[in-house]
């Protein structure tokens, strides 16, 4: 059993199940209206969503005898799969991908959209993050740089065929309550802006 248990707790899986876990007693307690998953968008957290889980074997080991082993995996499979299902609901769940325009950020983030949507979960809107603002852009080195992100701004619109909302880029680091306050308020102007947009557009079509 020791021997189980050391090459149990050496596995990769066994570091995911703690989180997703831990993310699971967040989302089942009634302290919070929201709750954000901030994490990586590959490696370990595309295994963690993958569908269906396998949590027989993971859970078994922590027990002693064969009575609760069976009782802690119903309770741990019930669990997961209600807080699964909510993912996979639109009305509870939102999915987001926060890119860099610029070439590999996109395509790793677009594999990530696909694998997400295998498991039955749908990306709503993309943050294309740290883009530079067209009034700063006054040297060469920087309209350059402006330029290659409007290309991959174009390539996040066709291929996630989503929502894109821009978080500029800001001279400091989003640190403390009056930067994020100030992130918050950029990021939903512009997507204010671009919703007025739209309807103006759609309108005038």
């Amino acid at each position: 059993m020791l021997i189980a248990m050391r090459e149990e707790l050496e596995s990769p899986c066994t570091e995911e199940m703690a989180a997703f876990d831990k993310f699971v007693s967040y989302a089942e307690s009634d302290d919070y209206d929201v709750i954000v998953f901030d994490t990586a968008p590959t490696g370990h957290t595309l295994r963690l969503l993958e569908l269906p889980f396998d949590y027989d074997q993971q859970v078994g080991l922590m027990v002693a005898t064969n009575e609760q082993s069976e009782a802690v995996k119903s309770d741990t499979k019930k669990r997961f799969e209600r807080i699964i299902a909510r993912m996979k609901d639109p009305q509870q769940s939102v999915f987001i991908f926060v890119v860099y325009p610029e070439s590999t950020p996109v395509v790793e983030a677009y594999r990530a959209m696909l694998d997400l949507k295998e498991a039955g979960i749908d990306t709503q809107f993309v943050v294309a993050n740290q883009v530079l603002h067209p009034g700063y852009c006054t040297n060469d080195f920087f309209i350059r740089r402006r330029k290659m992100q409007e290309k991959y701004l174009g390539e996040i619109r066709s291929r996630f065929n989503v929502p894109v909302t821009i978080m500029p880029l800001l001279e400091t680091e989003i640190r403390g309550l009056e930067m994020v306050k100030r992130a918050a308020d950029d990021l939903f102007d512009f997507a204010k802006t671009t919703e007025e947009r739209s309807a103006q557009s759609y309108t005038k079509n």
